[in-house]
């Protein structure tokens, strides 16, 4: 076979060198009298060469038209995207502006995309609008964006319009949603009119196009929307290429970077490397596997915030069980307890953090002092050899041959109590973690110069997420903090170790501003906080002294827990304000909000209030040994998350209470929140004051 081969080359070869001229001649003639052709080779090698493609729900795309595609927009090589996966041609609305764009103006006009007048000229949108239906009729493929510009943050921006003007009223046309992720950063973007490249921090860039099943074409420019919102969710629910769980995606980031430095513990000033943290992390998962035995598969941990602790988290994970973090701040007995219930039979804690605490050693503890020195120099050698020697891969499967690339094993147990006394064991599984982590960097233009403030303490979600699992699975330098209301420490850490990214409470970045100068936030590019209200007092105090604004998120644990940040829609205005006041901003990509009736379910439209529910690769496996619970939390897929709000027609969501704090007034909702928030604005206090509650009235 291989001699007829090279055979056939042989011959080939004199004859393209002598046709040489006339191959290329036909080859660019080819190019220039079909830009369909010219299209798909563009965008086959763009798929080739930069990007690994992940497409789903291409069986749901009808083989013939007419067909109405609707795509959000996220770069300017949508288009090559959308063509890469339709296999008949798709003509393509753009805007007059963009086309008009001087870099890419020739490309459009040959690919004969249809130019989009501006809504101030009625009669050219009327001509428009005629000859997009002729389009239809005579059976072709047209893609329409509906959000009319780039998304300038990643997010979904507000649909100017709906599609049922642009079919004709005595034809059928298919209308199909089609949902575009970049999942590590996009490659261009406009700004104020110039083309702008971004640096990749991973080659090649994951990409993913989700089509839908066909909608219903009279559907509101809202409902559009969140139909492809929700496409968006499903799509990201499944792991992605090339995802890995956190263990595995430290180790693989450790041994390329042997001697880079990821910990930092900001109480003793001493960095850990990755060299140091993987024969940490080696060496006690191998210990672990001898000492725990116990059938439940979780670890427990009772650390503060150091290296160590997060150490420790991912030995747990690398000896294939699940660290089932310890909540010290609801009480000796509570915490016991809720271990107990979760069937944890060994919790690695430390004598010197026991005694600060001021705890007894319980039965199931086992401290790290005593475990250090059981390892001999023997175990240390080859635990060094190996981290040197063996390939990656193999040291991963030999490490931890069980979780290693599975993606829905339970990365941590946490312990919430939400709106109930007794704290809810909330397991998050690995794809939970990582969909999380990645839906925040992609909307706060993380890059590896960042360095985040480790302050949140890792019993919590916000914390575990953003303060172990950022930075374990992207290398991105952290400095723990292991008391979150030691102001001092925090600023003068965030002036000396120069952070980038600070998530706090309100109340604790309060606390901060007490001890803090203008200098000592100079680097801070962008400080989120959630947990509680953010005050307007309280942001105006930041303004004054950073010239930035506060970022209000929202989310909870059984949602990993980042649902929302309120970021400007431009991400070169990323940090420096936020938008729509008083909310707590948009869904991040690949989450899904919806705002329901509290009666009936049913979804309501802007400006009304109801329940939110969200749906999301981040929504929790569930409450441990609560299958009741967890089927009251999660319908049809969506997390309730139990509070009241409205949302607009930008999709920006307004908190106004929970369920349980709203009285029933005159056949009115009003929230008990709003009453104090008003109060409170009356008093000119930055503290909470007043609290307001509810009791039944014989006439109201």
């Amino acid at each position: 076979m291989s001699e007829k081969l090279s055979e056939m080359w042989h011959l080939a070869i004199p004859f393209l060198c002598e046709y040489y001229p006339a191959i290329l001649i036909a080859g660019v003639l080819l190019i220039l009298l079909s830009p369909r052709l010219t299209l798909k080779i563009a965008a086959w090698v763009v798929r080739l060469v930069l990007f690994r493609l992940r497409v789903v729900g291409r069986e749901n795309m009808p083989y013939s038209g007419p067909i109405l595609l609707v795509s959000n927009h996220v770069s300017l090589i949508d288009l090559l995207m959308i063509q890469a996966v339709v296999k008949q041609r798709v003509r393509f609305l753009v805007r007059t502006e963009v086309i008009n764009f001087i870099p890419t103006r020739f490309i459009f006009w040959y690919l004969g995309v249809l130019k989009v007048p501006s809504p101030r000229r009625p009669k050219e949108m009327k001509k428009f609008i005629s000859e997009i239906q002729n389009r239809l009729r005579a059976g072709e493929t047209i893609c329409f964006f509906p959000e009319g510009a780039i998304s300038g943050s990643g997010n979904l921006m507000r649909f100017r319009s709906g599609v049922q003007a642009l079919i004709p009223p005595e034809i059928q046309v298919t209308v199909m949603p089609v949902r575009l992720g970049m999942i590590h950063g996009r490659l261009t973007g406009i700004y104020n009119k110039r083309l702008h490249f971004r640096k990749l921090t991973r080659w090649p860039v994951d990409f993913s196009v989700a089509i839908g099943k066909p909608i219903d074409p009279n559907l509101t420019a809202f409902q559009l929307r969140q139909k492809i919102s929700e496409l968006g969710a499903i799509a990201e629910t499944s792991p992605q290429p090339g995802e890995r769980p956190i263990h595995t995606a430290f180790i693989f980031h450790a041994k390329r970077h042997l001697f880079g430095k990821i910990f930092y513990d900001a109480t003793t000033e001493t960095w850990f490397s990755n060299f140091k943290m993987l024969l940490l992390t080696i060496m006690l998962s191998k210990v672990i596997r001898k000492i725990d035995k116990g059938t439940a598969g979780y670890t427990g941990v009772l650390l503060p915030n150091t290296p160590v602790a997060a150490g420790v988290l991912l030995a747990i994970q690398c000896a294939d069980r699940t660290p089932a973090v310890m909540n010290f701040s609801a009480g000796e007995a509570v915490a016991l307890a809720s271990m107990r219930r979760a069937g944890v039979k060994t919790i690695l804690t430390s004598k010197k953090f026991l005694d600060k605490l001021k705890w007894e050693p319980a039965e199931e503890m086992v401290l790290l002092e005593d475990i250090v020195p059981t390892i001999t120099r023997k175990q240390k050698l080859l635990t060094i050899l190996m981290v040197l020697f063996l390939p990656t891969r193999t040291l991963v499967r030999n490490i931890a041959p069980l979780s290693c690339y599975n993606m829905f094993q339970q990365a941590v147990l946490l312990f919430s109590s939400g709106s109930t006394g007794n704290p809810k064991a909330v397991m998050l599984t690995q794809r939970n973690i990582n969909c999380n982590v990645q839906s925040f960097i992609r909307v706060v233009d993380w890059s590896t110069n960042d360095r985040v403030g480790g302050n949140l303490p890792i019993f919590h979600s916000f914390g575990f997420t953003v303060c172990f699992a950022l930075p374990a699975t992207t290398g991105t330098p952290v400095t723990y903090v292991a008391n979150p209301l030691d102001a001092s420490l925090i600023v003068k850490t965030c002036r000396e170790f120069k952070v980038s990214i600070l998530c706090a409470t309100p109340t604790f970045l309060q606390k901060y501003m007490m001890k803090a100068k203008p200098e000592d936030f100079k680097t801070l590019r962008l400080c989120v906080t959630g947990a509680e209200k953010l005050r307007t007092e309280l942001a105006d105090r930041y303004r004054n002294l950073t010239g930035r604004d506060i970022v209000e998120g929202y989310g909870c644990t059984e949602l990993s827990p980042i649902v929302t940040i309120n970021l400007n829609n431009s991400i070169y205005t990323l940090g420096t304000r936020s938008d729509h006041p008083g909310s707590i901003g948009c869904p991040l990509p690949g989450i899904h909000a919806r705002i329901v009736d509290i009666n009936t379910g049913v979804e309501l439209p802007p400006g009304q209030d109801g329940k939110l529910q969200v749906r999301a690769g981040s929504v929790m496996k569930g409450y441990l040994n609560d299958p009741e619970l967890t089927a009251r939390a999660i319908l049809n897929n969506y997390y309730d998350t139990g509070d009241i709000g409205h949302m607009d027609e930008d999709g920006y969501i307004y908190i106004t209470g929970r369920a349980s704090r709203f009285s029933k007034i005159g056949g009115e909702m009003v929230p008990h929140e709003g009453v104090e928030d008003a109060i409170t604005r009356c008093l000119h206090s930055e503290n909470r004051e007043v609290a307001v509650a509810g009791r039944s009235d014989r006439l109201k």
